[in-house]
């Protein structure tokens, strides 16, 4: 065997009996030489297949077995120590180094002793270990000039460089990054010159001069990409993800932070896997998705504790507390950033130490302490003075901006904030600019500047539509917008203030069920997982697979194990949450018409004609107000009702169906006496929420759009004391007008078609009963019930049918709207599942217990089965607000579909079923949980 194939086969394994073997079988080449060419091959290897480096390690150690010379011994030290740094191994990558240097020394190699230091000064660095490393650096230095070795006196600069930015120090970091360029530019190392730009770039991203940074990005992917340096590649394209963070550009952003993690994951580096994983907890929090964000937070910063690196521990540490904080977490945000402060304090960072006090200082805005609030941003500003970071002097400047305007100092606050917007829209910081804007217009309307208000509060609406448009995916462009609502709400009230009916309530629309209207107007939702790598795609059906398996032994209730069952399917519904987060994250987005061209309130009225009217239910701080809108009219009835009162009434409803919720029907002067209290509760929501409104509805049929807590209220049940409200108006919902209009201009779909599934339990025992009922109406229709009513049935069959009804057991998962789900034999029919296929069914009805329930998220989105069928397609649902009774139900479904059939609209044919029960006098728990939403 030649040398160079010797040394081949040594770097294909880590098995230290095959490397034996191949050295004894080789004895000729085991030397001195053949192990200095051995460790050579690291310098290749460690940045682009890390595994090679590793099993040089190996094969060198054991080389120093056979052979026991100082100098073999001392390059299977330096080689172990650059292993164990592509594995996060810190303090034993500085054991071996040190090691190495010894024996070199030892054996009068001075020059070779200080090229063991360049490694060992990243080792050092990560491991907060600033001075020892700077200090080991210029040592070393001088040794390389002496010794005219450019390319390590370059590497050693480099690496001091990087030191100098992790303590913040920008000046001294310049310095030296600039040093290294021009030595690495003399010998045309185009890798070395690969970090050392990235390194740069780094250092403008932090003081925000990103046209720099741009460029240094840009040269120093190039080459990693020309040398195939694929971890410094990933390392690039991570830095490169954070700039996109810092400049709002967030599509861009979570692109590059999510092919840098996978990179990293094909490398197998622990620690740099560990640091991508908090980049992408950081873009999270940004986007808003704190409770994800806070997840990965808890996992990282035990994992930089372990690791030993320090700043990266207290960067994450701070960025947990932010996410507490957006969680309500306060004890929890407090103990974070107390850590991260402690752990700045030991790098004597004062850039981390003013991020610190920054997420102070918002604590305490949300505590009304606004001296405090002044007195922090005071501190940071001073903190940051020579530090050349705009992005957190800005935050800073705003902060002391909406503390005086709090105190009443509008003269300041204004003259601080306008400054803030201009400076920093002009630095790319587009999210301090809107927060700066809204600032600025809750000022100027307290000082009775109504119309620079406006002004100000329409700007603010731009700059968050253009941060917006690029992200792709529901879950980030639904997350980005939960926050930034104010400036919507701020106008729509100024409107209804100077009685602009129509602007205020365009301006409401502008902001509600955003995302899923855009869903729909847009064909956003195709599935995601057909997007994904071949990888990705496997690992998701794998994972699809056990959950179901998962879901099926926890619908049996078998109470033994029912703990490790449900932390087994927790486990893997975040797992395939992750996944699909992490498709969309390398997706682009198919960007939206203008929306402002995409609601025309001209078309709203004349598709309601004559004989409709939408109630548009809008809260504004604790008060539930109302537009009423008829074709000819739009009216505007303010503060109906608190927030407080609706929940409380809606506790009292609920209690009363609780006591028929689990036995028969009752009769003779019980059953009217339960049906008397309930009643009480129907007629205080009637007076609450439709009686002020009465007069503009007159006979018309209602399209009821609710916001909050009104998503619960059974409308068709409310009472005015003689009658429900279904007796004289047909009921059907939307989330918002925009969806409803929408889906009013889907094509008319000819409801004879059907498909019925049923899945009968203990707790819906007559569901066989129910289906066979239906057939009776759909001769035709294709049915599955018992064990063939399974998961394949749903996805194989769904998507052929115009009428899908499903009768099952349902569960709404308030911490996990989107897994809520339906059950089948062999599993679960999730949100995600239904989103993922495209339907073409006119009419959904979910014959089940809590199908109608939703998260309701900001901006009045709503997260739950509903929405996964109107994403998939559907043009109306029919769905239950509680649990059912399973009599009631079969009877009441027949009823609907009979008038159906007759040719009665959905809406129609739903209020007639519902009138026969009031007919009979029956008690509302057995016919107002159905409801229909949509066409």
């Amino acid at each position: 065997m030649e040398k160079d194939e010797l040394i081949e086969e040594l770097l294909k394994t880590s098995n230290k009996q095959r490397i034996l073997n191949i050295l004894e079988n080789n004895s000729d080449f085991v030397n001195v030489n053949f192990a200095e060419e051995l460790k050579n091959t690291y310098y290749d290897s460690w940045t682009k297949e890390p595994q090679k480096t590793r099993n040089a390690a190996v094969a060198l150690t054991e080389l120093s077995n056979i052979l026991p010379d100082v100098e073999i011994k001392a390059l299977a030290e330096w080689v172990s120590g650059i292993a164990n740094l592509t594995e996060g191994k810190l303090e034993k990558t500085v054991t071996d180094l040190d090691k190495a240097a010894e024996l070199f020394r030892k054996i009068g190699k001075e020059h070779e002793a200080a090229q063991t230091q360049v490694a060992k000064l990243t080792a050092l660095a990560f491991l907060g270990r600033y001075k020892e490393a700077i200090l080991n650096g210029k040592s070393a230095l001088k040794t390389f000039e002496k010794f005219g070795n450019e390319l390590a006196a370059g590497k050693i600069e480099k690496n001091i460089g990087n030191i100098f930015v992790r303590q913040g120090n920008r000046n001294q970091a310049e310095n030296y990054f600039f040093s290294a360029r021009k030595r690495f530019i003399k010998i045309g190392d185009k890798s070395e010159l690969a970090m050392c730009d990235n390194g740069i770039a780094n250092l403008y991203a932090e003081s925000n001069n990103f046209q720099k940074a741009e460029k240094f990005y840009k040269s120093a992917l190039e080459n990693a990409r020309e040398t195939g340096m694929a971890v410094t590649e990933a390392e690039i394209e991570g830095s490169i993800g954070n700039l996109a963070t810092f400049r709002g550009k967030y599509a861009d952003a979570l692109r590059f932070l999510e092919v840098s993690q996978r990179k990293y994951e094909r490398l197998q580096m622990p620690h740099q896997i560990t640091i991508a994983n908090l980049e992408i907890a950081d873009i999270y929090l940004e986007l808003n998705l704190a409770d994800e964000a806070f997840s990965i937070y808890k996992i990282v910063a035990d994992e930089f504790q372990k690791l030993k690196l320090q700043s990266e521990e207290a960067r994450t540490r701070a960025n947990f507390g932010r996410a507490a904080m957006v969680l309500g977490k306060t004890e929890k945000a407090q103990k974070e950033l107390k850590k991260s402060a402690r752990l700045y304090k030991n790098e004597a960072n004062k850039i981390g130490t003013a991020i610190v006090k920054i997420a102070l200082a918002n604590l305490e805005l949300t505590r009304k302490r606004y001296k405090n609030v002044f007195k922090f941003a005071e501190e940071v500003e001073t903190l940051l003075q020579d530090s050349g970071n705009l992005r957190l002097q800005f935050a800073a400047k705003w902060l002391k901006g909406e503390a005086l305007g709090k105190t009443g100092k509008f003269g300041e606050a204004e003259q601080i904030l306008t400054q803030n917007y201009v400076e920093s829209l002009k630095q790319e910081q587009k999210n301090i600019a809107q927060i700066s804007l809204n600032s600025l217009g809750n000022i100027f309307l307290q000082t009775n500047n109504v119309r620079l208000a406006e002004k100000h509060f329409k700007k603010a609406v731009k700059i968050i539509e253009s941060l917006r448009a690029p992200l792709a995916g529901e879950e980030f462009r639904m997350s980005f917008l939960a926050d930034k609502l104010a400036p919507f709400e701020n106008l729509a009230k100024i409107y209804l203030s100077e009685n602009k009916l129509k602007d205020a309530f365009l301006m409401i629309e502008k902001s509600r069920a955003r995302t899923l209207s855009e869903t729909l107007q847009n064909d956003l939702t195709t599935n995601s997982q057909a997007k994904g790598s071949p990888k990705i795609i496997k690992e998701l059906e794998k994972l699809r697979e056990e959950l179901n398996w998962f879901y099926n032994r926890l619908n049996r209730g078998e109470e033994t194990e029912l703990t490790e069952l449900q932390a087994e399917t927790t486990k893997r519904e975040k797992q395939i949450s992750n996944l699909l987060r992490q498709i969309e994250s390398t997706n682009n987005a198919k960007t939206s018409k203008n929306y402002d061209a995409d609601f025309d309130l001209k078309i709203l009225q004349k598709t309601l004609g004559e004989n409709k009217v939408l109630i548009e239910f809008v809260k504004f701080d604790e008060y539930f107000s109302a537009f009423v809108i008829t074709d000819k009219k739009i009216n505007f009835v303010k503060n109906l009702v608190t927030e407080s009162e609706i929940i409380e009434l809606l506790e009292g409803l609920h209690f009363q169906f609780g006591t028929l919720r689990y036995g028969a029907k009752v009769s003779g002067k019980f059953a009217a006496e339960l049906k008397k209290r309930t009643d009480f509760y129907l007629r205080k929501f009637y007076d609450k929420l439709f009686l002020p409104l009465e007069k503009f509805v007159e006979q018309r049929n209602l399209i009821i759009i609710p916001a909050n807590s009104i998503y619960y209220v059974p409308f068709q049940a409310l009472r005015d004391g003689e009658n429900y409200l279904i007796e004289s108006h047909e009921i059907s919902y939307a989330p918002s007008a925009t969806v409803w209009n929408f889906l009013q201009q889907k094509q008319r779909r000819n409801l004879k078609n059907a498909l019925l599934i049923g899945f009968a339990d203990e707790r819906i025992p007559l569901v066989n009963q129910e289906i066979k009922t239906l057939q009776e109406i759909f001769p035709s229709a294709k049915t599955f019930t018992g064990e063939d009513a399974n998961f394949s049935a749903f996805t194989e069959n769904a998507k052929n049918f115009d009428i899908l009804h499903l009768a099952c057991h349902g569960q709404f998962r308030p911490e996990n709207p989107l897994f809520s789900s339906l059950h089948l034999a062999d599993g679960n029919i999730t949100v995600r599942d239904i989103c993922a296929n495209k339907i073409k069914a006119g009419l959904v009805t979910l014959s089940a217990c809590e199908t109608g329930l939703s998260k309701i998220f900001a901006g009045d989105e709503i997260l739950g089965l509903a929405r996964g069928f109107l994403s998939a397609g559907a043009n109306s649902l029919v769905l239950s607000l509680w649990t059912v009774n399973d009599e009631a139900t079969t009877e009441l479904m027949k009823d609907f579909y009979t008038n159906l059939q007759r040719g009665a609209t959905v809406a129609a044919s739903l209020r007639q079923a519902q009138k026969e029960f009031i007919e009979r006098n029956e008690h509302p728990y057995f016919w107002s949980s159905f409801s229909m939403i949509g066409k």
